[in-house]
């Protein structure tokens, strides 16, 4: 039997949802800020659901399966991340304490920065849900949504130091105590990759989110503001070991935005290149508090995403591009002098998505993957995800 015209019509909002009632979502918490990570999503949001006209009122939901695979991190010059040994100049002692010459405090060692392999694997699942309204305010309707993270993460990190070289004045050596001591600068070095190796799991940070949408003609644009509340699992003993934390610590992060999709020409069936074709574009700007885990706060940020899909009947195929910038220093109030990140986080990435909207049923799927192709300061970013959106 032939579903009803409104009915149907209602699955189109359906897929249409996502990107408008939840315009400010952070589909995965990923990325200079603390520890090369920022509450901005290191991949893009924008599917084919930008390409459907409608917006239904009531309530609705999403479900996003997102699989990513971190292959390091940029420095502040865009190449591989390097880390400082922490013994440039400091007595020997301090690094090998089972190694005991006589004038040990007078030995000095200088190692030059070691390069930093960090490989994570990490599963994401994205619940979301909200209302939008059914009375409209300066011609639009206000939703209002709730996004829940659950993270599975596993991580392995790899720090490979130099060779020790001893200064000039440090009392002479033989070769088999420098080699002695080089053995225990390795030892360190594997403890640190050790320490930060390993696997974590539970509930991220929710980000709830108001956002105002007016649909005209071929123009929809959506204002509204994102809050991330500090609900994920956090431990600030993982942080400082560069290990893997599904939350991001005790702080706030708020992050106003607008958006907009235009259809370029409605009539699919059409000759011209512009049939079925809808672009679309976002900005918007986050605020961070202080981590009172930390005393560190991230410098604030602008994110920007551009997308252009093709509908062809039930099917859409397009791409994206983003990037994340940040547009002030962090900040720390604590003691230790090297937590300071030198440098902006910046990345920019992109890559293509199909979506497909299921007959018969108010529901959506759409298959993104993506790719970080350039960073500074930031974790360097594959992802694979599936999203499905359902009407209740």
């Amino acid at each position: 039997m032939k579903k009803p015209k409104s009915q149907s019509s209602h699955a189109s909002s359906v897929i249409a949802s996502l990107p408008f009632l939840a315009i400010m979502t952070c589909v995965l918490n990923a990325q200079a800020a603390e520890n090369f990570k920022l509450r901005q999503s290191p991949v893009g949001s924008f599917g084919g659901d930008i390409a459907t006209p409608a917006d239904n009122p009531g309530f609705f939901g999403t479900a996003s399966l997102t699989q990513i695979t971190i292959e390091g991190i940029k420095g502040p010059t865009g190449e591989a991340l390097t880390k400082s040994s922490g013994v440039t100049g400091v007595p020997l002692g301090i690094l090998v304490t089972a190694f005991a010459p006589t004038p040990l405090n007078a030995i000095k060692v200088s190692v030059a920065d070691g390069a930093v392999s960090l490989t994570q694997d990490q599963s994401q699942l994205n619940l979301a849900g909200g209302y939008l309204t059914e009375s409209k305010y300066a011609d639009g309707r206000i939703a209002f949504v709730a996004n829940v993270p659950f993270v599975k993460q596993s991580r392995t990190v790899v720090l490979t130091l130099p060779n020790a070289t001893f200064s000039p004045d440090s009392p002479s050596l033989s070769a088999a105590n420098r080699g002695l001591i080089n053995a225990g600068l390795q030892a360190n070095a594997k403890a640190a990759s050790d320490k930060a190796t390993g696997d974590a799991e539970g509930m991220g940070d929710t980000e709830l989110s108001a956002v105002w949408i007016r649909h005209t003609d071929r123009l929809k644009v959506a204002a509204g503001v994102s809050v991330f509340v500090p609900t994920g699992k956090y431990a600030v003993a993982r942080d400082t070991a560069l290990q893997a934390n599904p939350g991001f610590g005790d702080f706030y992060t708020i992050r106003p935005g607008v958006a907009f999709t235009y259809n370029l020409n409605p009539s699919q069936a059409h000759q011209d290149w512009d049939a079925g074709v809808t672009v679309a574009g976002r900005v918007s700007y986050g605020m961070n508090r202080v981590n009172k885990d930390t005393q560190y706060k991230s410098g604030n940020f602008v994110y920007s995403e551009a997308a252009i899909v093709k509908v062809s009947g039930n099917w859409a195929a397009g791409m994206n591009v983003f990037s994340t910038q940040q547009v002030t220093d962090d900040t720390y109030s604590g003691t230790d002098a090297t937590k300071i990140i030198n440098g902006r986080y910046k990345t920019l990435g992109g890559g293509p998505f199909i979506s497909y909207k299921i007959p018969g049923q108010d529901a959506g799927l759409n298959f993104q993957m993506n790719n970080n192709f350039q960073g500074r300061n930031a974790i360097n970013v594959k992802s694979y995800q599936l999203r499905l959106i359902k009407a209740f």
